[in-house]
């Protein structure tokens, strides 16, 4: 069985990767945001809080948007706020029933001043479908 972290991260990856444009490729949990060949990428961190097991769970996601430009980096942000407060999404695995924003997008710090993130809070609720 997938871990419950892995099975949200693999639902909005999937859900991501299929509604905002250009995003194949460049969503994940991990930090692999590459300038000089990504114009931009999508981060799903899992903040401390919800509960989840094999079937079922809320979970709260940090989802941050990494990109060369400030204005690009907002625009991909809120393209990904609408898309993530649309009610009800269903991917291969899983059944999100319901997102709730904990903070909306905002630029937050990053080490490397030629990147710029941007990002939000969300809380999501999901089972297993299928």
């Amino acid at each position: 069985m997938t871990e419950p972290f892995k099975m949200i991260e693999m639902a909005l990856k999937e859900l991501i990767e299929r509604e905002l444009p250009n995003a194949e490729g460049r969503v994940g949990g991990d930090l692999s945001f590459d300038p000089a060949t990504q114009d931009f990428y999508v981060w799903l961190g899992l903040v401390p809080g919800g509960t989840a097991d094999q079937i079922s769970g809320s979970w709260i996601l940090d989802i941050d948007v990494f990109a060369k430009g400030y204005v690009e980096a907002v625009t991909l942000a809120n393209a990904l706020e609408a898309v993530l407060l649309r009610p009800r999404h269903t991917t291969s695995e899983m059944r999100i029933d319901n997102t709730y924003q904990n903070t909306g997008p905002t630029e937050r710090p990053w080490d490397d001043e030629s990147v710029f993130r941007v990002g939000g809070t969300y809380v999501f609720t999901a089972r297993r479908s299928g």
